[in-house]
């Protein structure tokens, strides 16, 4: 049985000591700096994402301050160029009913000039013929059949004409 030697009971605490005192001051110490650096630079990270967090929530906000007042705008400009078109489409068709009871109106008058030169060429044919037929029937000096039967030919002839 291994029985405890007073020396060496003594000896292996100062080793412990001195083993403890060397581990701490390069061992520990720099593990427990390590350590709180990482916590500090841990800590740090939160409070940085906290921030971005809010800054995120902040920038969101105003983003949809501006889709907002954009769709006002929008439609306050869409309702604009509705009422502009609406006001040109009416001028447009004004115009063109203008256009149009204008262009009837010159058609009547052309077809009135026309019906009147028409009547006017009408007449001075009808009495060209009428001289015609009178001259025909003051040559010919016939009896009443004759005369007849002429002015019945004569009367062709001005139909096919």
């Amino acid at each position: 049985m291994l029985e405890p030697d007073g020396y060496t009971f003594i000896f292996v605490a100062i080793n412990l000591i001195i083993l403890f005192l060397f581990m701490k001051k390069f061992l520990f110490k720099p593990i427990t700096n390590l350590m709180e650096e990482r916590k500090n630079s841990i800590e740090q990270g939160l409070k940085d994402a906290e921030n971005a967090k809010m800054e995120a929530a902040e920038a969101r906000k105003k983003y949809d301050e501006q889709i907002k007042n954009i769709k006002i705008d929008g439609d306050k400009l869409l309702n604009e160029i509705k009422a502009k078109a609406a006001r040109e489409y009416d001028e447009i068709i004004a115009n063109a009913k203008k256009e149009a009871l204008t262009i009837v109106q010159k058609g009547h008058e052309e077809v009135e000039r026309e019906r009147e030169e028409m009547l006017k060429q009408t007449k001075q044919q009808i009495a060209v013929l009428a001289i015609a037929a009178a001259s025909k029937l003051v040559q010919s000096n016939m009896d009443s059949d004759t005369n007849k039967s002429m002015v019945d030919k004569f009367i062709d002839e001005a139909g096919a004409i």
